[in-house]
């Protein structure tokens, strides 16, 4: 059946858009049922076709990657052998701009490993990092000085977190030259688990929360878990603000999240804590947040959560508010849905897990319905496999209408990691940010999703790139996974000096690309003025590409060409 009548099926069976958040299990989908996932996790598209595809490491060692196809089905890449089984954190991002992203995995003192995508995707290669090994907990790609490649930040459980900068080719080097993340509190600086990078005071940059935990440490003013936010000038300088902020609750904390509960236009945050309660936090719109867990409604399922693990914050029911679910140790996981006023609810028993509770979770569209599903592990202790295998739970729906972004960086990062994404509408403005890395251990879609309701139009698309460049899209087209290219709403047409030359432009049968010289490998794609894709193929050893174009629609269209490591959009008109 055709995924896009899902909603009217669903409405003639009798659902409403208030119906409760509910999964199946599909399981049957994943290629390797029988894989048992510890703490890492992932979710993200790994060869650039607009799917999700699944990140895993059976017994926290061997890893194994299941592309997403147009069908529904699954295939398999089976890399192999990582590392020692203690593999405690996967994080993804194309650090070398080849199209394909590469993935970063490591745990305790066993290295930090780069597998880098080869030029075609189909095939990866691993290397360990430089000094120091440290013992890793969480891990995120972030631009951290803001020079257009993708750095990397790895949180220690034993001293100082690493920092490694990327040259822009790819290579990573360990440098803490330009933030130091050490306790403003003297101590060993250990105690470094969640971390995300997020822009916390809507300046325009991207500032760094770090979740810190020492166990055995009872003094809550002990800097190995006084947790810090390194706020960003803008000019890469950081200073830690958590106090000033009101996220320091000194409470030994895991990981948290950040995102708009309330869509004003500003990012909240909710905690996980272990000696203390956890903690839902509004932002004040000022750089200054506010506990409401109380008021929120959260209270009593936070206590039957027990001790949790990893805060997910997305709209699973596409009604326009966004949800929180966490993950938990002692055999719980709780899924509370917003009431869009500030309050939750818990959903009862919204996935059908046989009375297990997940541990470790990654989220995003797992068969193109526009609705966000979860992949599920069933971790023991903090971070090791269980004997029960992962599961796939697809989200059952409802006939909420929806949105789905996805970048393509040219000043910025490829992935647009740090950009921040504003849906404007009838509902007013929905807000996300582009992030690898966040919570703890897991990797979440880097396409973002927006559940827009009932309503049945978007107003615009406005992308704030880390570059400084401002994207505008008017009108796109709802219940669309839509590709917004940095730079595409600006009318440019050479932005990186390839002197492709595009003939004849208007055209009508086919599009000839004159290139100056010959590409060893070139990804040519063709966006409509929504941007969505309509085309896609790479070429090898070529100094021409001939496109058809008379299947498409009379109008304007955009022209993508990749080739060696530069980019070129050209703008061109079918009659």
């Amino acid at each position: 059946m055709e995924k896009r009548l899902l909603p009217l099926l669903l409405l003639f069976l009798g659902y409403q858009a208030t119906a409760q958040i509910a999964f199946t299990d599909n399981s049957t989908l994943l290629v390797n049922e029988s894989l048992t996932s510890g703490v890492a996790i992932g979710v993200c598209d790994m060869n650039n076709d607009g799917l999700d595809d699944i990140i895993r490491l059976d017994d926290a060692s061997d890893l194994e990657i299941e592309f997403q196809q147009s069908d529904g089905s699954f295939s398999l890449y089976d890399y192999g052998n990582v590392g020692s089984g203690s593999e405690w954190a996967l994080v993804i991002a194309d650090i070398d701009e080849n199209g394909y992203n590469d993935i970063l995995i490591g745990g305790a003192y066993n290295n930090l490993k780069m597998l880098t995508a080869n030029g075609t995707g189909s095939a990866y290669t691993s290397a360990n990092l430089s000094t120091p090994n440290i013992f890793l907990q969480n891990a995120n790609f972030s631009d951290i000085n803001n020079d257009g490649s993708i750095d990397l930040f790895a949180c220690h459980d034993d001293g100082v977190s690493s920092i490694y900068l990327n040259n822009g080719s790819g290579a990573m080097t360990y440098d803490l030259g330009v933030l130091n993340p050490t306790s403003t509190i003297p101590s060993d600086n250990s105690g470094n688990y969640g971390s995300i990078w997020v822009d916390y005071d809507n300046d325009g940059d991207q500032d760094l929360y770090i979740s810190k935990c020492r166990l055995g440490v009872t003094d809550p003013l002990d800097g190995r878990r006084v947790n810090l936010l390194f706020q960003n000038d803008g000019a890469n300088n950081f200073t830690d603000v958590a106090q000033a902020a009101g996220l320091r609750p000194l409470g030994q904390s895991w990981a948290a999240n950040f995102e708009d509960i309330d869509n004003d236009g500003d990012l909240d945050c909710f905690l996980i804590n272990h000696d203390i309660a956890s903690q839902l936090f509004e932002n004040n719109g000022d750089g200054t947040f506010t506990d409401i867990t109380s008021a929120s409604g959260m209270s009593t399922g936070i206590t039957a959560l027990g001790i949790g693990v990893q805060v997910i914050m997305e709209d699973f029911d596409n009604d326009g508010f966004v949800d929180v679910f966490l993950t938990g140790l002692s055999g719980a996981h709780v899924l509370f849905e917003n009431d869009g006023d500030d309050t939750f609810t818990v959903v009862t028993n919204p996935i059908p897990t046989g009375g297990l509770g997940i541990q470790s979770a990654a989220v995003g569209d797992l068969n193109d319905d526009g609705f966000l599903d979860i992949l599920a592990g069933y971790a023991t202790g903090f971070n090791s496999p269980s004997s029960n295998v992962d599961k796939l739970f697809l989200n059952n729906g409802n006939f909420n209408n929806w949105s789905k972004i996805q970048l393509e960086g040219v000043q910025s990062n490829s992935n647009g990691i740090g950009a921040r994404i504003e849906l404007h509408g009838s509902w007013g403005t929905q807000i996300r940010e582009v992030r690898s890395g966040e919570s703890y251990g897991n990797m979440n879609s880097m396409i973002t999703h927006y559940g827009i309701g009932s309503a049945t139009a978007i107003t615009k698309v406005v992308v704030k790139w880390p570059s400084g460049v401002v994207d505008e899209l008017l009108n796109p087209t709802i219940n669309q996974t839509v590709t917004i290219i940095e730079g595409q709403t600006l009318g440019r047409t050479d932005l990186s000096a390839m002197n492709v030359s595009a003939y004849p432009n208007p055209t009508s049968e086919r599009l000839q690309l004159q290139l100056a010289a010959i590409a060893l490998d070139a990804k040519v794609s063709i966006f409509s003025v929504e941007g969505i894709q309509l085309y896609s193929s790479r070429y090898r050893d070529v100094s021409e590409v001939i496109i058809p174009t008379s299947t498409l629609s009379n109008g304007l269209y955009f022209a993508q060409i990749e080739a060696d490591g530069r980019r070129q959009i050209i703008k061109f008109l079918k009659e």
